[in-house]
């Protein structure tokens, strides 16, 4: 049975899921409702012969680029769009449609258990890839933010720029292909031992929710926004070596919090970065490069 969104654009991105015949009918601020319908989605591999290493701990496979499409029609009008994995493409821009900013950040098709060839890598840790319905998506008004405060570079990046040649060994963007097979649940970006990371956002609470100290085999740490619109981030970071301020404290965006880059590392020095948003019922995971890319 189809389903009918209903969403109001606030100063946070709005992220959403849509089935085939699915409908979001976004107010913007203007008043005028813009609408989005989900016609199809596939996916398919683009090229293979990953052979960097062998994880016997994760699915493998030889895969090292894929793609999902999906045709949508937006305000009456059809557009094919169209989403790489695993290649410089994976750091893309949002499309600009009569007045929104469009993200697709995931299709379930690309996954086995819904007639692909992508398993989950991080399901132990409750990172699922794959969204609850066959599209996973988010959305702005054109000239607002993804949030309403200025963002802080996350980590040091003079360049302002990020190529799939810096996640791990060139396969772990969100959702990229780990060991040729396993959808990466997460960003890696690699980065020297010992490499400190700032707050992008002002936080109302932040802390290691796994640490070395108490028995892991990482540190792993958490912090929480509650923006005034009702939606929840929670940005993670894994890798770290040791936290520079005190847990359990609120922390304004430019806060410098752990050095990183240095615990469980395996073959590259580096940083894993995740981003959540909980709001309006749903829960969703999303591709920490739309935030990256608002800085």
């Amino acid at each position: 049975m189809s389903m009918l969104l209903q969403r109001k654009i606030k100063p946070t991105i709005t992220p959403f899921l849509l089935d085939r015949e699915d409908t979001l009918q976004l107010t913007l601020s203007s008043g005028r409702i813009w609408e989005m319908s989900l016609k199809d989605a596939s996916a398919a591999v683009v090229s293979r012969g990953f052979d960097r290493y062998h994880d016997g701990g994760h699915a493998s496979g030889d895969i090292t680029v894929y793609a999902f499409d999906a045709i949508v029609t937006i305000n009456g009008t059809e557009h094919l769009m169209r989403r790489e994995v695993g290649s410089d493409a994976s750091f893309y821009e949002p499309w600009h449609i009569d007045g929104v900013r469009v993200w697709f950040d995931a299709a379930a098709c690309t996954y086995k258990d819904a007639g692909g060839f992508m398993e989950e890598k991080d399901w132990r840790s409750e990172t699922i890839c794959k969204p609850q319905r066959l599209t996973r998506w988010a959305v702005q008004e054109e000239g607002k933010s993804i949030c309403p405060q200025p963002l802080h570079d996350w980590y040091p990046n003079p360049s302002g720029r990020l190529s799939i040649r810096d996640c791990y060994t060139g396969e772990d963007c969100w959702m990229g292909p780990y060991n040729g097979g396993a959808a990466h649940g997460g960003l890696d970006i690699n980065m020297p031992a010992g490499t400190l990371l700032s707050t992008p956002i002002d936080l109302d609470d932040h802390y290691l929710f796994h640490s070395v100290a108490a028995g892991f085999n990482n540190n792993r740490w958490v912090g929480s926004r509650r923006w005034p619109d009702g939606s929840d981030w929670q940005l993670t970071t894994s890798h770290l070596i040791e936290m520079t301020v005190k847990e359990r404290t609120p922390l304004a965006a430019g806060t410098p919090y752990a050095t990183t880059a240095g615990t469980r590392v395996g073959q590259r020095e580096h940083t894993h970065f995740k981003w959540r948003v909980n709001e309006q019922g749903g829960s969703y995971w999303l591709d920490p490069w739309i935030l990256m890319h608002e800085t």
